[in-house]
């Protein structure tokens, strides 16, 4: 297959215009755990971006429920498009360019679909992939028994504003909302831009607190 069919085959990229490299989202009202906090005040989800804006948009709704019914339908050849298409896409990126972020909305489903992605990370070692998630308890159940890949820089959100996450899963990292500690995201002084700073993508800040917005 081409670029343009592998693409049709995954239900399409997008590209955050105020973040580097690519992203991937599926609808955020399917997240498992986000759903359960968005209706609860004061967690990080009470207010969730990707049910506003452009997010609300038919198009964008209808791009990322096609992405979904794709990967639930068939896991492993998702997977096997998803790394060439990625393999192809980023195969004249250099440096810093070389990132990608798994759901800009959205979350993990499954222990097979984080499974999926370690391998697509594993196939793709030159490229670095964040995965921010609130899956708590499916990301702990895989990493007690299986290793994440150094370019895969998973992000256990804490669940409420304001708070710390507990002890870090193994193999991951962290990240808060306007809890006052760890590394202070500044995209908010660009315009909401990433610039050239790469702190999700860096295993060694160990947390990121992020602005509520």
């Amino acid at each position: 297959m081409n670029v343009k069919q592998l693409s049709e085959a995954v239900g399409g990229l997008s590209k955050p215009s105020k973040m580097p490299g690519l992203s991937y989202g599926t609808p955020a009202k399917d997240c498992i755990v986000g759903s359960i906090l968005r209706k609860k005040a004061g967690s990080v989800c009470s207010k969730c971006y990707a049910h506003k804006g452009m997010y609300s948009f038919p198009v964008v709704r209808d791009a990322q429920a096609k992405r979904l019914a794709i990967l639930s339908a068939n896991l492993e050849q998702w997977r096997e498009d998803m790394t060439e298409l990625l393999r192809r896409k980023y195969s004249k990126k250099t440096g810093d360019d070389r990132v990608f972020r798994w759901h800009d909305s959205g979350d993990l489903q499954s222990t097979a679909h984080l499974s999926a992605i370690v391998k697509i990370a594993r196939s793709l070692p030159d490229i670095k992939f964040w995965l921010p998630t609130k899956e708590y308890s499916l990301v702990g159940k895989f990493c007690r028994t299986r290793k994440i890949p150094r370019n895969l820089i998973i992000r256990v959100s804490a669940p409420m504003i304001g708070s710390s996450y507990g002890p870090t899963l193994p193999g991951t990292v962290s990240s808060t909302v306007g809890a006052g500690t760890g590394f202070a995201c500044g995209a908010y002084q660009r315009e909401g831009k990433c610039g050239d700073c790469r702190a999700c993508w860096d295993k060694s800040v160990l947390s990121v607190d992020y602005p509520q917005h």
